[in-house]
């Protein structure tokens, strides 16, 4: 046969003599191997679980239907594998191909549709491949873009919109949580009201309202540590957990120097001040989270009947 002729009929195929010397080899195969000599230049002959042989002892193990394993000796991440049987005592004959290495071996060597036999069904197994990775990277950046969303949405369903801070739903989650670890990470409650806020709609109208709410709500958020939780409940009002190991000293001087800056506030269309309640998960009375809110509640009406633009700490009636 003109082994021109067994190129193009078999692009796959390899002639080896006994002493290893490739004496033919297929079109597309011959891009593989380069200008190899014998088999062992190019490849490394293995067993069915990829440990290493002898090329005499893949010699005589041809034929009789067992298969053949060859790595490329100059890139690791392709393998042949196939049969072969002896045409006489010394030349042997190998049918090979890439199996699952097809993807790497045309990504790697610019195969083509031309360089497989029009019976080998390699390429539309590797459209197939292609088509359902395409696929698969496809429905794996609709699930990131969902999942974002998802994201964005539960963030925005515990956000307040004008402020930034917690709402009063992101608020209720964050206080349940501390509230039942309140034994070894002690937290004070501040509930804090603006005063005469509602003058500042009546003479100045909402947009400045909203500009001073922002400006409360900045005022707030900074500061406190990054360990605490502001919010914004509605209108005016504010809730405010402060952790600490010593939880009434600290929210203390914490109230009070952000009264002093709320009042000294430059944006602000008029003076503006805040009153604040102040209750301690360790007090005596506290069982449920209703009585710390209604401790941190009652505080604040003292501070409103004292003067406004103050803070005062709820203290137990038997304290």
């Amino acid at each position: 046969m003109d082994m021109r002729n067994l190129s193009e009929l078999m692009p796959m195929h390899l002639m080896v003599d006994r002493a290893g010397v490739m004496v033919s080899r297929g079109k597309t195969l011959a891009k593989v191997l380069g200008r190899a000599s014998r088999l062992e230049d190019a490849l490394i002959p293995a067993d069915n679980l990829g440990h290493r042989i002898r090329f005499e002892e893949l010699f005589s193990q041809l034929g009789g239907g067992k298969r053949v394993f060859l790595q490329l000796r100059h890139h690791r991440d392709v393998s042949l594998r196939g049969h072969g049987l002896h045409v006489s005592p010394d030349i042997a004959m190998l049918n090979l191909g890439f199996g699952i290495y097809l993807s790497a071996a045309v990504q790697k060597f610019g195969l083509t549709d031309s360089d497989f036999p029009p019976s080998d069904l390699a390429m539309e197994f590797l459209f197939l491949h292609e088509a359902n990775r395409a696929a698969l990277l496809e429905l794996s950046r609709i699930n990131t873009s969902l999942e974002g969303a998802r994201q964005s949405a539960q963030i925005l369903s515990i956000t307040d919109p004008l402020t930034g801070l917690l709402n009063r739903r992101g608020f209720d989650v964050v206080f349940s949580r501390a509230f039942d670890a309140r034994a070894r990470n002690p937290f004070a409650l501040v509930h804090l009201d603006l005063d005469h806020f509602k003058q500042v709609n009546d003479r100045f109208g909402h947009a400045a309202g909203d500009r001073v709410l922002v400006e409360v709500a900045s005022v707030l958020a900074s500061g406190v540590r990054s360990g605490d939780r502001v919010c914004r409940i509605g209108g005016d009002e504010f809730l405010i957990l402060i952790f600490s190991e010593r939880p009434k000293e600290d929210s203390m001087t914490v109230c009070t120097r952000m009264i002093h800056q709320i009042m000294s506030a430059k944006t602000c269309p008029c003076r503006i001040t805040a009153s604040m309640g102040v209750a301690v998960s360790d007090s005596r009375r506290v069982s449920r989270q209703q009585h710390l809110y209604e401790m941190a509640d009652a505080a604040l009406y003292q501070a409103k009947l004292a003067g406004k633009g103050r803070v005062v700490l709820w203290a137990d009636p038997g304290s």
